[in-house]
């Protein structure tokens, strides 16, 4: 059952935006991961996801590209956004990281580098 949306969020350079949790977060505390969240009875995963980016970041993203479901959260892609990062209180801090090619220094929750592995080979951008 489909719980939860994100965006991988990449920059010029193919950066991934990553947020690290609060370790009072319910799920994957204190882990690193990409902006998103619960999907509300009342939205599909692509308004989710853009809300609780914009909620959490203070980003305004565009262009959603659907890059499936992993376990029971719906990913996107983009690399349209606009503004300057602030966090919200859920998160503690935030990197842009090439995640494929740095060594992998941050304690990701699951599925991050399965979701950017299938980002950074989507075709047209």
């Amino acid at each position: 059952m489909l719980q939860g949306a994100v965006i991988l969020l990449l920059d010029t350079q193919d950066r991934a935006l990553l947020l690290k949790r609060h370790k009072s977060s319910r799920f994957a505390p204190e882990k690193w991961g990409f902006p998103g969240g619960k999907i509300e009875s009342d939205e599909t995963p692509a308004q989710a996801a853009l809300r609780e980016t914009k909620e959490e970041t203070d980003l305004t993203v565009r262009n959603l590209h659907d890059l499936g479901q992993f376990d029971q959260v719906r990913a996107y892609l983009s690399r349209d956004y606009e503004g300057d990062v602030t966090i919200d209180y859920e998160h503690t801090d935030w990197a842009w990281v090439s995640l494929g090619q740095d060594p992998i220094d941050y304690d990701i929750a699951p599925n991050v580098l399965e979701i950017y592995e299938r980002g950074i080979s989507y075709g047209p951008e």
